[in-house]
């Protein structure tokens, strides 16, 4: 009994993710080094795209910060699809490696970068107000109303799927489309489990659930 809630207070998630963002995080700094020593593509690219890096830098430096200075969830799903969910959405970007890509012109590039750094700044800034509160499995903490979170119930995925319709712009394939889909999927299921485990134990989430959408102001 006891060896079973000494298992039950490990953070699972820090034990998982902590480890795997340090490495993206060394990765991240190898790259942003190579890309200002290497990069041959006109200005405005080249200035987008360092921008891009250097979000992406500090987004897996406050994911890490995060992971290991948070407080420990109040209440976490007991289900195993949400969970899973969690993970496979978490992870399924980086198939982007292996999924080939083709040229587009250099103004649709642009775009592209363009388009990759804007969902970077919103994910960061996503990230930034949920603080301690962040977790990528279904968990409760404390409810977060201010930021880009006083206008949507799920920034960080909104942000997060900008800068990967970004990605997919800028080197198509269909099977990185294929990808994509999939994951929008997954980031709507994963946003209406968490919501429902927030509105099971805060009370205050349905009043906030009234006055704002789950993805788009306004609008869903």
């Amino acid at each position: 009994m006891k060896f079973r809630q000494q298992l039950r207070s490990i953070d699972i998630e820090r034990v998982i993710l902590v480890p795997v963002m340090a490495l993206l995080l060394l990765w991240a700094v190898s790259a942003l080094f190579s890309g200002v020593n290497g990069d041959s593509a006109s200005v405005p690219a080249t200035a987008l795209r360092l921008t891009y890096q250097v979000l992406l830098t500090v987004f897996y430096i406050l994911t890490v910060f995060f992971l290991l200075t948070r407080k420990p969830a109040s209440a976490r799903s007991g289900r195993i699809a949400p969970t899973a969910a969690a993970y496979v959405g978490t992870f399924l970007p980086f198939l982007f490696a292996f999924a080939g890509g083709s040229e587009v012109s250099e103004g649709f590039a642009l775009f592209a970068v363009g388009l990759m750094a804007l969902g970077m700044v919103f994910t960061v800034w996503s990230l930034m107000t949920l603080g301690k509160s962040f977790g990528v499995e279904p968990q409760v903490r404390t409810l977060v109303q201010h930021g880009p979170y006083r206008l949507i119930r799920n920034p960080l995925y909104v942000g997060e799927m900008v800068t990967l319709t970004g990605a997919v712009c800028f080197s198509p394939t269909l099977l990185k489309t294929a990808i994509l889909v999939v994951l929008a999927l997954l980031q709507a299921y994963r946003a209406m489990q968490e919501e429902l485990l927030l509105e099971e134990n805060l009370p205050e989430y349905a009043a906030y659930k009234l006055r704002t959408k789950r993805f788009v102001p306004g609008l869903f």
